[in-house]
């Protein structure tokens, strides 16, 4: 099966049909029998099938797609000190910036303000589906080939500086809050799967990263002035 480098995992994967595969093709590797494989996504047939039968008029490209990221993430969070997190990530100068809302929020629209405010010092990382990784003590966020409908990332990383939970308001505000306070939008956000083990691991994984990263309720107007009220909260700046 082919080798893929995601999250700097060695990923096996032999998806079947044409969505899946080009998706995940900027991030194959040359590879020998040598190499260490990571992780290993494999999906039946029946599974694919079981997929389409739960709705959403997916078809079947749709939910062979679906399984393997869910695999995927399942599998980074049971042995690689990862999780999914939907959000829309960016880097500015070296370093991760992560927004999460429920659809519909403008979490795209605030970070394409982002790119607007610092040019080309902002890359996009994934503005939909990135991987936030614990490696050597310090978490970073991680594109990754599900990138949302505007299909907007790099498959890179960056060492990840904060975290935002976005909602609409009339004036920009940024709080620094505990996990505890904004639990239900960080399970949201992360949980692909119901299991209690995953659940549990989840758990410790948030305690880990915003033991170490800065975590903010970012009220926001969608304009100008957002970006700069996000970025003065994450780096101790005055208003």
């Amino acid at each position: 099966m082919p080798i893929y480098r995601i999250a700097d995992l060695n990923v096996e994967i032999n998806p079947k049909y044409k969505l899946a595969g080009q998706r995940l093709e900027p991030y194959i590797i040359q590879s020998d029998k040598s190499d260490k494989v990571d992780i290993t996504v494999s999906v039946t047939d029946g599974e694919i099938t079981q997929r389409c039968m739960l709705g959403n008029n997916i078809d079947r490209q749709e939910a062979e797609d679906v399984l393997i990221l869910t695999k995927f993430c399942n599998a980074v969070l049971d042995g690689f000190d990862g999780f999914f997190f939907h959000s829309s990530c960016l880097e500015l100068d070296g370093e991760g910036y992560a927004f999460s809302a429920v659809s519909g929020t403008g979490k795209s629209t605030h970070t394409a303000l982002w790119q607007k405010h610092f040019g080309d010092r902002v890359t996009m990382i994934n503005d939909d589906k990135p991987i936030i990784r614990r490696c050597g003590g310090r978490f970073y966020v991680y594109g990754t080939p599900w990138m949302g409908k505007a299909d907007i990332g790099t498959n890179t990383k960056a060492p990840l500086k904060a975290v935002y939970i976005l909602e609409r308001a009339k004036e920009n505000r940024a709080a620094r809050v505990l996990p505890s306070q904004v639990l239900r939008q960080l399970f949201e956000a992360a949980v692909i799967d119901v299991e209690r083990s995953r659940m549990e691991r989840l758990l410790e994984l948030f305690d880990g990263c915003f033991s170490v990263t800065p975590l903010f309720l970012l009220g926001c107007n969608m304009e100008d002035g957002a970006v700069i009220t996000a970025y003065n909260a994450a780096n101790g700046k005055d208003k």
